[in-house]
This record gives structure tokens, C-alpha cells and sequence, in this order.
């Protein structure tokens, strides 16, 4: 385990490299998990090993607070998020801009570092990423309320006593706490709403992955319609959890996004009976396109495609 005192705040990282190490044109990704009941292990397993196989230099973290990072009495606010993230580039002298993988709330934090550190950003990868123009902090302060009444029930506590494995146990007391003793839920409150203007102007090439069946996924369209160049990939038949559902087709779509951008987009089978799409998503997936011969398969497609193809 690596420790790293960045911002102020020791962070617990994990580095991953090709086998015989990174060279100086290994792509640099780095990977923020999700809010509150998510840490490092969710990325290091799902697409870490994967993407440093195939040649990437992988810093995978736990965010302020959780996991085995230092767990703060404050400083949860989006603001100190960027702070954090920024000196443990700094703490590993990585230079050269990099590409951000980010989950669920890591990935708002990739989009927001986006927009206020453009040159240190090579592309952005955004999996069910929480967008509002208006009331996002409203939104992630509300979200966090129903979380802590959900592990603060009654039952899940006789459960977490008698039932529940030691890592489930581990991260749901972790969550509790984080809660419950620190104020991530009135800083989530102060959480600015991106800006139209700003988001028009984003430089770097942005992958958005959502879940057909996600609770958030009317906010998928507004957010391919202002960036410029966005790649959205709707997925038929996930949820808000596409990183657990689909790990096997991110980390195919994550090796053509960093190396194979100019080749056609790996598409995705879907496999068991999952849930019915709405006819609402249905219409930002287009059909997909057939060559003479080929059978069609049900899956993904890119709502809105961007011009780049430079990894």
C-alpha cells in the first residue's frame, strides 16, 4: 500500500504499469471512483489491471475519506476534491496531461477538473457522471441524505451485525461514519451547477457511458448536446451501476478509446434479460450500422459521436 500526503490530506494510491514499466508514451490514466460507498477497489479491479496490460501507466486513489485515505473532519467540497487530485499529480510529478476515468461522482469531479484545469487533461471518461445545469448540489446533497437513512436503518444495523461479510461490514461502518462525522453532505450542498458557456468550450475529447435504465439518464442527451466533442454510449439493459454490469465491455471500449479511436467502436451484446429500455432512451440509440451480410445485435451505439480520433 502507497501513502501520499497531497493537498494537505494523506491519500491512499495505487500505481499500475505494463509488465517491464511505462515508457514516456504510456498513457497516463488516472481513475476517481465513486461517492461514499465506492473506494479504490471498484477501478483497480474492474479496468485498472486491464488498461495497465494493455500498456497504460494506471493511478487509481481513494477520494478524501474513503477507503483507507485520511478521512477529514471537512474539506468535501468539489473545490478541494480539484485540490486533492492536482497535488497527487503533483506528489507523483506526472507533467503531461492525462486521462481521467471517473465514476457516478468521481466522474462529475472528472468533468469539473475538465473545465478548470483543461491543460492537464488529455481526454475525459464520464460512467453515469451526475449533470445539472441548475440545482447540482441540491441533487448530490439529496442523494447523500437517502443514503445515510439507508445505512442507518435499523435492519441493515442487525444485518451488519449478524449477516454481513467482514469487507461489506468494513465499508458500510466506513460510510456511516464518513456521514455522519464530516460535513460531505453540506459541502456536496455547495456544489456550483456547470456552466452552458464553459462546457461548450471544453477542448478535450469526452466519452460519456449511461446506463439505459439509470436513474440519471434524461441528463445524458443535455450533456452530449453542449459538449463538443462527446462520444455518448448508451447502454441497453444497465443501471446507475454500468462499472459493475458491463466491466467486461468498458474495459474494451477504455483499449479503443486510448488506442484504437480511428477503428468502428467495439459494440456490446447484451446477455440475459436485463430490463426493458423506455422508448424515450430508445430513441437516442440509433440502429446500428450493417454491412451487407452482417447480423444486426442488440446493444449500443453512440448517440453523439465526436469528430476526434487521436488517443
Amino acid at each position: 500500500m502507497a501513502e501520499i500526503v497531497a493537498n494537505g490530506v494523506r491519500l491512499h494510491v495505487q500505481r499500475l504499469g505494463p509488465k517491464g514499466g511505462a515508457g514516456p508514451e504510456s498513457p497516463v490514466v488516472v481513475m476517481v471512483h465513486g461517492m461514499v460507498m465506492d473506494n479504490i477497489a471498484s477501478f483497480y479491479f474492474a479496468l485498472g489491471n486491464c488498461l495497465a496490460g494493455a500498456g497504460c501507466d494506471v493511478i487509481c486513489y481513494d477520494l478524501r475519506g474513503h477507503g483507507r485515505s485520511e478521512r477529514t473532519p471537512t474539506g468535501y467540497t468539489m473545490a478541494d476534491s480539484m485540490a486533492d487530485l492536482e497535488g497527487l499529480l503533483d506528489a507523483l510529478d506526472v507533467r503531461r496531461p492525462v486521462h481521467v476515468v471517473g465514476n457516478s461522482y468521481g466522474a462529475t469531479l472528472t468533468l469539473a477538473l475538465g473545465l478548470a484545469r483543461p491543460e492537464r487533461v488529455a481526454s475525459l471518461t464520464l460512467i453515469e457522471p451526475p449533470f445539472l445545469i441548475e440545482g447540482l448540489g441540491e441533487e448530490m446533497a439529496r442523494s447523500l441524505t437517502q443514503v445515510l437513512a439507508a445505512v442507518t436503518d435499523e435492519e441493515v444495523e442487525e444485518w451488519l451485525a449478524n449477516s454481513a461479510g467482514r469487507a461489506v461490514s468494513r465499508i458500510t461502518r466506513a460510510s456511516q461514519a464518513l456521514l455522519k462525522e464530516t460535513t460531505i453532505a453540506e459541502d456536496m450542498l455547495a456544489t456550483p451547477p456547470f456552466s452552458p458557456e464553459a462546457l461548450a468550450s471544453l477542448p478535450m475529447p469526452v466519452l460519456a457511458v449511461y446506463g439505459a435504465n439509470s436513474d440519471i439518464i434524461d441528463q445524458a442527451e443535455g450533456l452530449a448536446e453542449l459538449v463538443p466533442d462527446c462520444t455518448l454510449v448508451v447502454l441497453e439493459q444497465h443501471t446507475h451501476m454500468v462499472l459493475r454490469e458491463a466491466a467486461d465491455y468498458l474495459r474494451d471500449l477504455l483499449r479503443w478509446w486510448l488506442f484504437r479511436r480511428s477503428e468502428p467502436m467495439p459494440s456490446h451484446q447484451v446477455r440475459g434479460a436485463g430490463f426493458d429500455t423506455p422508448d424515450w432512451v430508445r430513441q437516442m440509440i440509433p440502429p446500428p450500422n450493417l454491412n451487407s451480410g452482417d447480423e444486426p445485435t442488440t446493444s449500443l451505439s453512440a448517440a453523439r459521436a465526436g469528430s476526434s480520433a487521436e488517443a
